[in-house]
C-alpha cells in the first residue's frame, strides 16, 4: 500500500505541483508546436510517456553504482543520455521491423520526443531528490501527463484569448508569454515557496 501511495503521490506532484512546463520550464519549445497541431499531441504524449517510463526503469538500477564511483556529477548525465539513445534505437528498430504503419506515424517525432530537456529533467530530478523506484516511475508518468495537461490548459486559454480584443502590440507571442507567466506563478504558488528576504 505504501508503494502505491508513493507512486500516486509522486505522479500527482509531478502533474500539478512541479509541472514540467509551468514550474520547471522544460519542454516549452515543443509546447508551442503542439498548440498549432493538436492531432500530433496524442502521438507525442504517448511517445514521451513510453520513453520517460522506460528510461527511468533502465536508469534506476545503475544510479547507485554510478553514485558509488565518486564521479556521479559527470557520469550521471552521460548515463541519462546513453539510456535515452538506447531507448530511441530500440523504439526505432522495433517499430520499423514489427509495426511499419506505427513507425510511419511516429518517425517524424521520435527524435524530438526522445532527446529533449523534459526527458532529461524527468531522469535528473528523481536522482537529485533520491526517489525510490515507485516514486521515480510515478514522477516519470506524472511528468508526461503534466506535459499533456499543460498543452491542453494553454490551448484552452489561447482559444479564450482569441475571442477577446487583445491590443495589437500584445497579439500572438506576447499575450502567450503573459498567459504562461501567470499560469507559472499560479503553479509556483501551489508549491508554497517563501520569497527571499
Amino acid at each position: 500500500m505504501t508503494i502505491l501511495l508513493n507512486f500516486v503521490g509522486a505522479a500527482l506532484t509531478a502533474l500539478f505541483l512541479e509541472n514540467i512546463v509551468f514550474a520547471r520550464a522544460l519542454g516549452t519549445s515543443w509546447l508551442l508546436y503542439m498548440l498549432k497541431h493538436p492531432k500530433e499531441l496524442v502521438r507525442y504524449s504517448v511517445l514521451l510517456t513510453i520513453i520517460t517510463v522506460t528510461s527511468s526503469l533502465a536508469v534506476y538500477p545503475l544510479r547507485d553504482f554510478i553514485t558509488g564511483t565518486g564521479y556521479a556529477y559527470v557520469l550521471m548525465p552521460i548515463l541519462f543520455i546513453v539510456c535515452m539513445s538506447v531507448m530511441y534505437a530500440l523504439i526505432y528498430f522495433v517499430t520499423k521491423r514489427f509495426w511499419p504503419e506505427v513507425f510511419e506515424n511516429i518517425r517524424k517525432r521520435l527524435a524530438s520526443a526522445t532527446f529533449n530537456c523534459a526527458i532529461l529533467g524527468s531522469l535528473l530530478i528523481p536522482y537529485n531528490e533520491g526517489m525510490d523506484l515507485a516514486r521515480t516511475l510515478g514522477y516519470s508518468l506524472g511528468m508526461s501527463a503534466g506535459f499533456v495537461f499543460s498543452v491542453v490548459l494553454i490551448g484552452a486559454g489561447m482559444e479564450r484569448i482569441a475571442l477577446c480584443r487583445v491590443p495589437k502590440a500584445f497579439r500572438g507571442l506576447p499575450v502567450l508569454l503573459i498567459y504562461l507567466g501567470l499560469l507559472s506563478l499560479a503553479f509556483y504558488g501551489l508549491i508554497g515557496h517563501q520569497l527571499p528576504t
